[in-house]
């Protein structure tokens, strides 16, 4: 039998890579295909309602940001779908656990959504995990508690010790 290679990245490689991809602890996971129209319906009106949240608390630090490279480690970077980050940085993506992580379930991400990325999104510290499953109609908000995560039906939110907003999730499916 011969030994299997299994290659090791670091966000180096990633860096040079052609098309669209996460990096999972050194192994490259192709991204879905593009967003079909409910799931980019869902995803503006979350965008449009945690901007206007934010303007509304006075959060400052904190803006909402939509696809954005998060490095969280040397051979582990993410891309959720939404994100809320109160880190003042200006590169092209980010190095800190967001505050808060939206993940918009799809037939291909599912599975990765609902169990690597929980699990690894409560071990970095993301505060709040929000999992938006079109198909049933149905939001999760995750927080962390403890270091685990525990979930909330409270749509208050505090951000950042500054920044504390109340996100309305009605009416995300209609």
């Amino acid at each position: 039998m011969v030994p299997r290679y299994i290659p090791h990245y670091k966000v180096n490689d990633y860096q040079l890579w052609e098309g669209q991809w996460e990096l999972w602890s050194g192994v490259p996971i192709a991204m879905s295909p593009s967003a079909d129209r409910l799931h980019q319906r869902i995803s503006g009106r979350l965008f449009q309602r945690l901007d206007e949240a934010l303007r509304a608390g006075g959060c400052r630090r904190c803006e909402v940001l939509y696809e954005i490279d998060w490095v969280a480690a040397e051979d582990t970077v993410f891309r959720p779908d939404l994100l809320v980050t109160c880190d003042e940085g200006s590169s092209k993506f980010i190095t800190r656990a967001p505050a808060l992580v939206v993940e918009i379930l799809s037939p291909s991400t599912r599975s990765k959504d609902l169990l690597y990325k929980r699990e690894a999104y409560e071990g970095l510290g993301v505060a709040y995990y929000l999992i938006v499953d079109p198909e049933a109609h149905q939001v999760s908000l995750l927080v962390r508690d403890e270091g685990r995560y525990v979930e909330r039906r409270e749509a208050r939110l505090s951000l950042h010790r500054d920044c504390q907003i109340e996100l309305r999730l009605d009416g995300l499916f209609d």
